[in-house]
């Protein structure tokens, strides 16, 4: 799927709502975690300060919810009101609470600056993306400068077989797990199109082993690629992949300049 850099509204924010973990009717204590996340997130995607209306539309809540717990994150000292604008937007108590990873995760400064510094190189768009369970999810996305862009969303649930970033996070595993996995995404998959046949991917991941990264071509969304890569963290830390995407044409016709880009920014 493609979208224009016109395209407006707020699917970023919905899709961070409704793709968290499968919710419990009785489970209010997840159900009140996952919105406070989801407010948080609405902010990163965002970056500007929004009324309660704002957010209550964008993460499909109801707006007495939304403000309940914009007022318990105001108390809390994670938000700031202007009464003026009656809008809210995060404090700097919310900056600090990952910045350690910064420092701690990636030898070359943060992975989101290196994403930045992709997505003004390459022009397309750029992401960083970790395993759900048998998922892999969107957690940053560097939109691309292009007219005609590759429309993803943080958030975004993919199936490890077919996104380039999943299969890229599937490489290192042993084959056991990953034959597990496929089998879990061909029992899951509601699209033919995203099931796999398991004996053709397992040789797809001994050659994506071997020259060390990804494409999706197609097989996640038709007409686009993504060429995907490990991010070098510390043995410790959580596996994330970064990827390249925009439609297959463009992709193909700079894939070197664009792997030239991906192996110098993260040293590899």
């Amino acid at each position: 799927m493609f979208e224009s850099t016109h395209d407006h509204g707020d699917k970023e924010a919905r899709a961070i709502a409704k793709a968290r973990v499968p919710r419990s009717t009785t489970a209010s204590a997840i159900k009140s975690a996952e919105r406070t996340l989801a407010v948080l997130e609405y902010f990163q995607v965002h970056r500007r300060a929004a009324t309660v209306g704002e957010i209550s539309t964008a993460l499909v809540m109801p707006q007495s919810s939304a403000s309940m717990l914009l007022k318990c994150l105001l108390s809390l000292g994670y938000l700031e009101y202007s009464a003026a604008t009656r809008k809210f937007r995060p404090t700097y108590r919310v900056a600090v609470l990952g910045s350690w990873l910064h420092s701690s995760l990636f030898d070359h400064g943060p992975l989101t600056d290196i994403a930045e510094a992709l997505g003004r190189e390459t022009r397309e768009t750029v992401s960083l993306g970790l395993q759900n369970g048998p998922h892999m999810q969107y957690v940053h996305i560097v939109k691309s400068s292009e007219a005609v862009q590759l429309a993803i969303q943080v958030g975004t649930l993919r199936p490890m077989t077919c996104a380039a970033m999943g299969r890229m996070l599937l490489a290192p595993k042993p084959d056991a797990e990953i034959r597990a996995i496929i089998r879990r995404n061909n029992a899951e998959a509601t699209d033919e199109a995203h099931r796999v046949i398991e004996r053709e991917l397992m040789v797809e991941i001994e050659e994506i082993r071997r020259r060390g990264y990804a494409e999706s071509r197609g097989k996640m969304i038709p007409g686009a690629n993504t060429i995907a890569m490990l991010a070098p963290l510390p043995s410790d830390a959580t596996p994330l992949a970064i990827g390249v995407g925009g439609p297959m044409e463009r992709i193909d016709a700079r894939r070197d300049d664009i792997l030239a880009a991906m192996r110098r920014q993260l040293s590899l």
